[in-house]
């Protein structure tokens, strides 16, 4: 899978439905976080929570399955289409795939404490691993355009930061989360609008 997404170039992406799945990305990945994570009250649970107490556990894994391919999708073709062949960059976005995948697989309840604590692990990584990727990219801009480099850089860390500020403010509730799949995505449209329309 990790070969197969290295060869990936431009001719692979340079078809006309891409570019509405691109679209569809956009709107579905808050969209789908959202209708998910207000099933119950995000100020008093998360979304695993929900998931997982309140018998929306299938929900749950189709949320994170579709998100998580949406998001990579997206990130892979910004990648493609800017000519941005670092394959470290690669492998942490099809982990940060692998590891949101494994989060709403992995059960957190209070009777398996370690399942949760797994299941915690695995949410960890993938926003570290996304991250991560991203930063690679945009120390990759900085060779193509210093500002927009720049730019993105703030924007990437108010997302993480702002994460965590809630997370310390509000607690383990949905209200970070909700806050990082939404900040995320707007993230990656403005970066997309900056580096594609150059």
């Amino acid at each position: 899978m990790f070969k197969l997404v290295q060869k990936l170039d431009k001719t692979d992406f340079d078809r006309k439905y891409l570019d509405y799945l691109t679209i569809f990305s956009l709107i579905a990945i808050p969209l789908f976080t959202w209708l998910f994570g207000t099933r119950e009250s995000p100020l008093d649970y998360t979304l695993s929570m929900i998931g997982n107490k309140f018998g929306y556990r299938i929900n749950f894994i189709a949320w994170g399955i579709s998100v998580g391919l949406l998001l990579t999708f997206f990130t892979l073709r910004l990648y493609v289409l800017k000519s941005f062949r670092n394959p470290r960059a690669r492998r942490l976005l099809i982990w940060s795939l692998i590891f949101l995948i494994l989060t709403v697989l992995i059960p957190a309840v209070e009777h398996l404490p370690i399942l949760s604590k797994l299941h915690t692990f695995a949410a960890v990584a993938f926003g570290l691993s996304l991250s991560a990727s991203l930063y690679m990219f945009i120390r990759y801009l900085h060779s193509i355009d210093k500002k927009v480099s720049i730019r993105s850089k703030w924007i990437l860390m108010t997302v993480v930061s702002g994460s965590i500020l809630l997370f310390f403010l509000f607690g383990n509730t949905g209200i970070f989360e909700l806050f990082f799949f939404f900040s995320i995505t707007l993230f990656l449209f403005i970066l997309g609008r900056w580096v594609l329309t150059e």
